[in-house]
This record gives C-alpha cells, sequence and structure tokens, in this order.
C-alpha cells in the first residue's frame, strides 16, 4: 500500500495531531481495505490503543474529538460507562463567537517529555485515587477502567458516592447532581491531601499498605516516569475542579443567558480559570502560553487557555469577531517579533488561526481524475 501524508495541523502544537494522524490514517487504511462501514467508537478505541502503543498514556479526548465532532458544535464526550458524545451547537451571538488558536512555536513533544511531564500526570492521578480510597476506607477496589493505568479519579469519585451515600450506578446521575458530588470532592481533597510539597514514594505506599517496590512496579513500570515528590493534592483539585468547569461550560452553551454579553463573557471566565488552574495547579503550562493568554485578553478576548497536553504548544481565544484584528496584531507585535525577530511572512501567517468548530474525520474519494 502506497500512502502519501499531508495537513496543517503543526506537530507539537497542542492540537491533537497525533490523534488527528492516526485517526485519518486508521480511517483511510479500513477504505482502502474495502470496510466501507466503519463504526465511529470502533475507530475512536482503536486510534486509543493505537497511541498507547507507542508509549503515551492517551486517554481518549483527543481521538473521540478527531473522530465524532461536529461542524458548529461543542463535543461532550463522556467514557462511563462507555465512549459515548454528545454535540451541544454554539447559539448565534452577536458580536459572532469565533475562536483564534496561537502557536507559541514551543514544541509540546508529548512522546519525548512524558516521564516528566504527560506520563507523570496520569501516574499522579492514578495515585490521588487510589490514596483516596484508602484514607476514606473503601471497603471496594476502584473499578477497572479504560484509563491507562486502569483506575481513575471517576472510578473513586463513583465508589465513594455508592458506598457513602448509596448511589447505586453514578452513571444514571443527574448533572446537577454530579456537579454537586464534584464540588464535595473538591473540599475533601483540600481536608485530606494536606501535603503541598507533594507524597514520597514511601508516603504513598504506607497508605496503599505496599512495598515501595510493588508501587514502582504497578504505576511506574508500564511507562516511564521520574519524579521524588508526586503532587496528589494538586492534580486532583485540577481535575475536580476542570470537571465543574465543563459542566458549566456545557450548561451556558445549552441554556444561554438572555443577554448575549453575559454568555460570552461567562464562557470566557471558564477558559481563563482553566488557564490558571493549568498554569498554578496542574503545571503544564509554560510562560510563552500564559504571555499568549495575557496579550489576547487585554486587546479584547473574552477568554484565553492553553489547548492539548499543555508544556507549549497552542493556544485558544474566545474572540469578538470585531476584535479578531487587534488581538493578532498585540501577538505580532509584543510576542512573536519581540521573541522571534528574524520571523517570515510565512511563518507570522501560520502562527495563528481564525477557527470554528469543525467536523471529525471523513472520506474524501477522488473519482476520474488526480486532483480532489
Amino acid at each position: 500500500m502506497d500512502i502519501l501524508v499531508d495537513g496543517t495541523v503543526p506537530s507539537g502544537g497542542g492540537l491533537s495531531s497525533s490523534a488527528a494522524f492516526v485517526c485519518a490514517s486508521a480511517l483511510a487504511v479500513m477504505k482502502a481495505n474495502g470496510d466501507d462501514k466503519v463504526d465511529k467508537k470502533e475507530l475512536v478505541e482503536l486510534a486509543i490503543v493505537s497511541e498507547r502503543n507507542v508509549g503515551v498514556n492517551s486517554g481518549g479526548m483527543d481521538q473521540a474529538a478527531s473522530v465524532l465532532s461536529l461542524r458548529g458544535s461543542a463535543l461532550y464526550v463522556s467514557f462511563k460507562p462507555t465512549l459515548s458524545a454528545k454535540a451541544i451547537k454554539f447559539p448565534p451571538t452577536k458580536p459572532e463567537l469565533t475562536f483564534v488558536v496561537a502557536q507559541s512555536f514551543v514544541a509540546a513533544d508529548k512522546h519525548v517529555t512524558a516521564p516528566v511531564c504527560y506520563n507523570l500526570r496520569v501516574v499522579e492521578c492514578t495515585l490521588a485515587a487510589e490514596f483516596l480510597a484508602k484514607a476514606f476506607g473503601l471497603k471496594k477496589p476502584l473499578p477497572q477502567d479504560s484509563g491507562p493505568l486502569g483506575v481513575s479519579l471517576r472510578g473513586f469519585q463513583d465508589t465513594y458516592f455508592e458506598e457513602k451515600e448509596g448511589v447505586a450506578d453514578n452513571a444514571q446521575t443527574s448533572v446537577p447532581q454530579f456537579q454537586q458530588q464534584l464540588e464535595k470532592l473538591v473540599q475533601l481533597t483540600e481536608d485530606y491531601l494536606i501535603q503541598e510539597d507533594g507524597y514520597t514514594r514511601e508516603d504513598i505506599a504506607a497508605i496503599l499498605h505496599v512495598s515501595v517496590d510493588q508501587l514502582n512496579a504497578r504505576y511506574m513500570s508500564t511507562f516511564p516516569v521520574r519524579a521524588e515528590r508526586f503532587l496528589l493534592r494538586q492534580r486532583a483539585l485540577h481535575v475536580f475542579n476542570e470537571a465543574i468547569r465543563v459542566l458549566k461550560f456545557m450548561a451556558l452553551l445549552s441554556s444561554p443567558p438572555a443577554k448575549d454579553e453575559d454568555l460570552l463573557n461567562g464562557l470566557g471566565e471558564l477558559l481563563n480559570q482553566t488557564q490558571a488552574s493549568c498554569r498554578d495547579v496542574y503545571d503544564c503550562s509554560c510562560p510563552e502560553l500564559d504571555e499568549l493568554c495575557t496579550l489576547a485578553r487585554a486587546a479584547g478576548a473574552y477568554g484565553s487557555r492553553l489547548t492539548g497536553a499543555g508544556w507549549g504548544g497552542c493556544s485558544v481565544h474566545l474572540v469578538p469577531a470585531d476584535k479578531v484584528d487587534a488581538v493578532r496584531q498585540a501577538w505580532t507585535e509584543k510576542y512573536y517579533k519581540m521573541r522571534f525577530p528574524d520571523i517570515s511572512d510565512e511563518k507570522l501567517e501560520e502562527a495563528v488561526v481564525v477557527s470554528k468548530p469543525g467536523s471529525g474525520s471523513s472520506v474524501f474519494m477522488v473519482e476520474g481524475g488526480t486532483e480532489l
């Protein structure tokens, strides 16, 4: 099979280029081999496994977005009880809602930095779930799920509320009740994961009642990880609070305020809160991304945050259509030309993309010629 690959998603840009590549190439190979009926859910699951096979503790959100997205909509993705996705339309607004993507030109190569960045966060979140389960004396082991290490903070949430409050099937819990659960977990995490400077392997092994060797074998041998202290408190707080922000964002889109300005300000503030948490709590931002976000807000963006795994790559900004040129100019003068004095016009043009939510992977058949 001869394959020609082309694309405009910058590698290491934090725009899920690896997921886009895996999903699109898998779909093309299936089609080329006569598979005309591709199940989207199976394609997502195949792509997730493929990325894990090259050493990345991938979750599945990027792959789901690459396959299941619909034009003009946000995508609410859930992995409990199984993979599902719900498209939520962006309502028309005045001024028009626009997403602007800005490249930091800091390569976010998670395949290289994974042991101290991407994979480490997966391990920290998994250990936080196990630590909290022991701290609250949960009788059942945490349920096995599709997470990279088999258990997750979501599994802790389900088990905690099953044992402590009699919630038999948390997948059936209403969104408002689910949000209340998350708010309670934020408080419990603040009360019980108290070591802000992190936990050593010895600390964690003691609470889990295992040896350090057993801890390493269970959580740190599947994927390479390098760390002396694990910031379980911060990682759990980010995850629970980010889940709350997702639900609030969805609620705003589903039942928008009467005034468009209130909707846009509300959505933007949630983006800003996420960026602050990524910078200060999850530690996955970088000075360049922080600067792009600060400049965008000063020039008129409603909200700004990093996108992708973090540690470089791209940022995404909610900008009113009449402020796009001002935001672009601020970046050009105060970021790109200051940090990269020799940047070419072509490179500068590639750095900023004005975008709207688009659709997922698809096949275009070329018949009767060589041009599409």
